[in-house]
């Protein structure tokens, strides 16, 4: 098992070796949901490399299927502690508290296969994740059938099996999502944005904070995107949505070196679940 575990391990370094020297920066990878684990498992990484070796960049290479925002909110005051820049490559997925997590980012990697998804607040309840806006909206629906007068017995009895603390927790959760995003955007994604592409405007602090806000709405409205694992392509995420995407399959070698690594932590993330954390949460530093 030790030398297993030594094998992936060196492999992964070697990979992420790779992938920070065609990005010039450090690099990590984060595979996996976003739980209460990972902010001290991201500081340790960082503060195990002495800050005179480290870039002022970090290029993270993320797949997620998302988790708590309390984790991601305390996971970016890390990050921006010690990086004065953080770019995300996404080459699969990034939902939910993951797309969040995604949009606190300088610049942002995706090609034709990744995705993020809508924000919805993920909790982890009875040994497994669940999607919070689904108990909001029915929550929402039964009480206007109940305002109407008509319910039937059947929803009558899920009224009643309702906590109510845990409506409020998700609405907070999903009020707090949108918040960071519209924070994390305007103070890093727009930063650089100084003039309006039509009319060569210059950009105010608020302009910012408006589009961020307008995105918070959009990655948010449930009635367009349906449901909590509905993927959101770059495509769309460009045309419809309005953020600019950087298009990794653009960059041949950084199209290789991402796709090397994401294949090899596919291919031994699920040996053995022990090997889970020690493989997808680990950094390299490239000299400066």
């Amino acid at each position: 098992m030790a030398e297993v575990r030594n094998f992936i391990e060196n492999m992964l370094h070697l990979r992420l070796i790779e992938l920070a020297s065609v990005r010039k920066s450090d690099a990590m990878a984060i595979y996996g949901p976003m739980d209460k684990s990972l902010p001290a498992l991201v500081r340790d990484n960082i503060e195990s490399i002495p800050s005179d070796y480290r870039n002022d960049c970090l290029t993270i290479q993320l797949n997620t299927g998302g988790g708590l925002i309390d984790s991601v909110e305390k996971t970016v005051e890390i990050l921006r502690y010690h990086y004065k820049s953080v770019d995300f490559i996404i080459p699969a997925q990034a939902m939910s508290a993951g797309t969040v997590f995604a949009l606190s980012a300088d610049n942002i990697y995706m090609n034709y296969f990744s995705q993020l998804g809508p924000i919805d607040p993920q909790f982890f309840v009875d040994g497994q994740w669940i999607p919070g806006l689904g108990y909001l909206e029915k929550f929402e629906e039964l009480n206007e059938k109940s305002k109407e007068g008509s319910l039937t017995p059947l929803e009558y009895g899920l009224v009643l099996k309702l906590d109510l603390a845990d409506i409020h927790r998700y609405e907070q959760a999903r009020e707090h999502s949108v918040e960071l995003l519209e924070k994390w955007l305007s103070t890093y994604k727009f930063k650089n944005w100084t003039k309006t592409e039509e009319r060569n405007k210059t950009v105010t602090p608020k302009m910012r904070q408006r589009r961020a806000k307008e995105i918070g709405r959009e990655l948010n409205n449930t009635n367009r995107w349906h449901a909590h694992s509905r993927g959101i392509s770059m495509q769309t995420l460009q045309d419809e949505v309005g953020l600019k995407i950087e298009d990794f399959d653009k960059i041949p070698d950084l199209r290789k070196n991402v796709n090397n690594l994401h294949s090899f932590i596919e291919d031994y993330i699920f040996m053995e679940s022990e090997l889970i954390l020690p493989l997808v949460r680990m950094a390299y530093v490239n000299p400066r």
